[in-house]
């Protein structure tokens, strides 16, 4: 029998006897041309490729110890749970020990050295610890009466703290460390406490060493008592939730991807659940870190976190900080902080203000969305407003980084620039990431479909392109590796003018780099800067001998970023990319094309030609009136593990 997800009473797998052999594996998807966008007449970015086989970047990209800054723990068994996942554990099978508590709480900060000390001695794996105040400081779920908080604790009471003969939760003499079993019984009866400590502690006590070490044989009994204890790793859990959650409400269809999102071939993972003081303490500490906002009840989340974790392991990312907006991992009341009407708006709010400054979104406060709030929840004070993001949401953040002179603790940010001063966040589907129909196979609608696959492209290929360039300030120009030649060509053609600024574009040198999969018939990125601004006619080529790959403009600032492709027949060895106007060199760089595994050219031609005949057959079927329309492709990618 499976055990009961608590959260939902639905059932996930049983742990109790699951042992799994973790192995590194990197899953990297590649971007295809885009079926029929053009012919079809849709405006689409196409964001650059994710490497097929990438080596990491070399990003410096940091990790936080928030146990360690908090508590002075280092490397210890202590884990900090969202309430989603203390849920999840609690319905499971097998013995868990757990401590109640967080940096508000003062005997959790008497106790919690000790307790991590005895549990290292002790060869214990894990002792989760759960912060009942939400915000880790006043939203206490025991204490609330905030009418969409409270039940929260009352739930976990009565389905399973309460459940118990010697020690249960009842608002009297609460345990705070304790082995947990909810298999366990006693005379017939459930006691799923199996050894608890409840008696107050203080540090003043603690400084005694004798009092320390009586106290340090009461942790290390509570431990033995408790038997063998288990662990479920941030990888089970993300598997068992985002797997339940995807075939519960999909019912399994193939058409939505089937009944499995991630696999044992996503073991190696990255994605670190947090907490929301957490997420405070990540934002007010110097480092370089990626965040990712959303949420396994977010159908759009878990349609990219496979790529998102395959792509911080192909990149030497250690850790993905994965926070979600909704404190109790589902609920869209009060418990949503990322929303106008949520009693705890400001806990969203506050943070944007004070440390996302430079947060770019799709909504735009006054006229398509905004979250208002109260300053530090003071009701006293006018409202202010935020910028309201959608999720998943992915950034690089630096606190102190500044940008002439401003704060620009945001880096980047994986989103879609609709080149307008607007742009579209990434929201997607899985089935559409995997090139399924979804709800297009009862209602073909032929453009639609293709619109909504070349999007989740996009989506897949610039998250391959976030990841790439972590570590790189993108507001520093490069140095061009190669000087821009001044050599006039043979014939030179008539000057034109930059209708900005009536300068002659010839004269107005740049640079330009280069990213992506440079080897014959790769997908790259061309960035330039510093060329003429608003002026359109660049020429991107490949020297020597000069291949046209395609064509630019150059926006108010003199940057343009161009998609293209390495002509199949380039030969290996050094290159190089250059940017004409009216024929006259203005920027360019050296690269070095590789040789290209046969095997992944094969692939790749493949995959090109099967996509430019079904953007045919969807012309062809549009153009019939067709009722009916079956959408197959297939998408070059590679997976390594």
């Amino acid at each position: 029998m499976t055990p009961n997800d608590p959260t939902k009473g639905l059932p996930v797998p049983d742990h109790r006897h699951r042992h799994r052999h973790r192995h590194r594996g990197v899953a990297l998807a590649t971007t295809l041309a885009i079926a029929g966008a053009s012919v079809l007449g849709a405006t689409t970015f196409v964001a650059p490729a994710a490497p097929a086989a990438a080596e990491p970047s070399g990003a410096a990209i940091d990790t936080v110890d928030y146990l360690g800054d908090t508590y002075g723990i280092a490397d210890g068994v202590i884990e900090t749970v969202t309430f989603e996942r203390f849920e999840y554990l609690l319905g499971q099978e097998g013995r868990f020990a757990f401590l109640i508590g967080g940096p508000g709480d003062a005997r959790t900060t008497a106790t919690i050295g000790a307790i991590d000390e005895v549990a290292t001695a002790a060869g214990v794996d894990r002792v989760y610890t759960f912060d009942p105040k939400l915000d880790g400081a006043t939203l206490d779920i025991r204490t609330t009466t905030n009418p969409d908080v409270a039940p929260l604790w009352t739930r976990l009471v009565t389905d399973a703290l309460g459940k118990d003969t010697q020690t249960p939760f009842d608002g009297t003499d609460d345990p705070y460390l304790f082995v947990y079993d909810k298999a366990h019984t006693e005379g017939g009866v459930e006691d799923r406490i199996v050894s608890a400590l409840t008696a107050p502690v203080t540090a003043g006590q603690l400084a005694d060493p004798a009092a320390l070490a009586a106290y340090k044989a009461d942790v290390a009994g509570v431990l033995a008592a408790g038997g063998e204890l288990g662990a479920i790793s941030q990888f089970q859990f993300y598997e068992d939730v985002v797997n339940f959650k995807h075939n519960r409400d999909y019912q399994g269809a193939d058409a939505y991807g089937g009944a499995t999102i991630l696999d044992d071939g996503d073991s190696d993972w990255r994605v670190q659940n947090i907490t929301y003081p957490e997420l405070v303490h990540l934002l007010e500490v110097d480092g370089d870190v990626v965040l990712f906002l959303g949420g396994t009840w977010c159908h759009n989340t878990r349609a990219v976190l496979k790529e998102l974790n395959a792509q911080a392991v192909a990149n030497g990312v250690e850790k993905v900080y994965f926070f979600d907006l909704r404190l109790d991992g589902a609920s869209g009341n009060d418990l949503h902080i990322r929303d106008t009407n949520s009693e705890f708006a400001n806990f969203y709010g506050d943070l944007v203000a004070e440390h996302l400054p430079n947060l770019v979104t799709q909504y735009v406060p006054g006229v398509s969305g905004q979250v208002d709030y109260h300053p530090r929840g003071d009701r006293s004070q006018a409202l202010a407003t935020a910028k309201k993001l959608q999720v998943p949401y992915v950034f690089e953040y630096q606190r102190d980084r500044t940008v002439d002179g401003q704060p620009a603790p945001v880096v980047r940010q994986w989103i879609h620039d609709n080149g307008d001063g607007t742009y579209r966040e990434y929201m997607t589907e899985w089935w559409y990431v995997i090139d399924k129909p979804g709800r297009y196979a009862t209602r073909p609608d032929p453009a639609a479909l293709v619109a909504q696959l070349a999007f989740a492209d996009e989506a897949i290929a610039a998250l391959g392109t976030f990841f790439a360039d972590l570590g790189e300030d993108p507001t520093e120009e490069p140095e061009p590796t190669e000087p821009p030649s001044t050599e006039p060509p043979a014939t030179e053609p008539p000057a034109t003018e930059s209708p900005s600024t009536g300068t002659d574009p010839t004269t107005v040198k740049g640079s330009v780099t280069v990213s992506g999969d440079v080897v014959p018939g790769g997908t790259i990125t061309v960035r330039g800067s510093g060329l003429a601004p608003s002026t359109g006619d660049f020429s991107v080529e490949l020297h020597s001998t000069p291949q046209v790959l395609g064509a630019a403009s150059t926006n108010a600032d003199g940057g343009f970023t161009f998609t293209g492709t390495i002509p199949a027949s380039t030969p290996a060895g050094s290159h190089a990319v250059v940017v004409t106007i009216g024929g006259v060199q203005v920027a360019s760089v050296s690269v070095t094309v590789a040789a290209e595994d046969a095997d992944a050219a094969g692939l790749a031609a493949t995959g090109t030609a099967l996509v430019d005949v079904l953007a045919w057959i969807a012309v062809a079927l549009i153009a019939l009136g067709a009722a009916a329309f079956a959408f197959v492709r297939l998408r070059a990618r590679r997976v390594v593990g």
